[in-house]
């Protein structure tokens, strides 16, 4: 890969990256306001789960954005804590 494309590669997944967090926050919003005729309101749990989703999805384009530029520095350190919170927001729903 040369480094043109790259930097180009790596320029896409950043704007993907924030363009998931975007429609991540904005259907956990539509789903927080949804109205149930049920006697059980699933919105709650349905958010949730979407906004792990969002992290997930944002955690993936992070780690290959981070591995193929190695820059910047600090975008390691977003990887991890998003992969920690990932992994401990995915304990209780395998435990339950």
């Amino acid at each position: 890969m040369n480094p043109s494309s790259a930097l180009q590669l790596t320029r896409c997944m950043g704007y993907l990256s924030v363009a998931a967090l975007i429609l991540g926050l904005g259907l956990a919003l539509y789903a927080l306001q949804m109205n149930s005729s049920s006697p059980v309101d699933l919105s709650g749990a349905l958010a949730l789960v979407v906004l792990w989703l969002t992290n997930l999805v944002t955690l993936i384009l992070n780690a290959i954005y981070w591995w193929i530029r190695r820059w910047p520095k600090w975008l390691l350190a977003t990887v991890v804590v998003q992969g920690c919170t990932a992994i401990a927001a995915l304990i209780p729903m395998l435990t339950s």
